[in-house]
């Protein structure tokens, strides 16, 4: 199913864990989906360090990265994968799929 914007905090469906690694637009830290245990990665963008907003096939308004994410996530093979984002006052949140 293509990435959607989820409709629920992403701690009552993830566990995370360690950092992975962070740079100058965020950070990205490992996780597990409780329902069936699969790893992903969860990556945080303050809302102010998003500079390029698109549009959504369906009208929704996101940062160009998840436009972007969204039109290759979808059979493209060694490209990773956006499970679903979530818009929050402060922070944008991605869930990527984690090799």
């Amino acid at each position: 199913p293509p990435a959607g914007k989820a409709q629920e905090a992403p701690q009552k469906r993830y566990r995370v864990g360690s950092l992975l690694g962070h740079g100058g637009f965020g950070s990205v830290f490992a996780a597990t989906r409780i329902s069936d245990g699969a790893p992903v990665a969860i990556k945080r963008v303050p809302r102010n360090r998003v500079r390029h907003w698109g549009e959504l096939p369906d009208g929704t308004r996101a940062p160009l990265e998840i436009v972007l994410l969204d039109k290759v996530s979808t059979g493209f093979p060694g490209v990773i994968q956006l499970l679903e984002w979530l818009e929050l006052p402060k922070d944008i949140v991605m869930v990527l799929e984690r090799p």
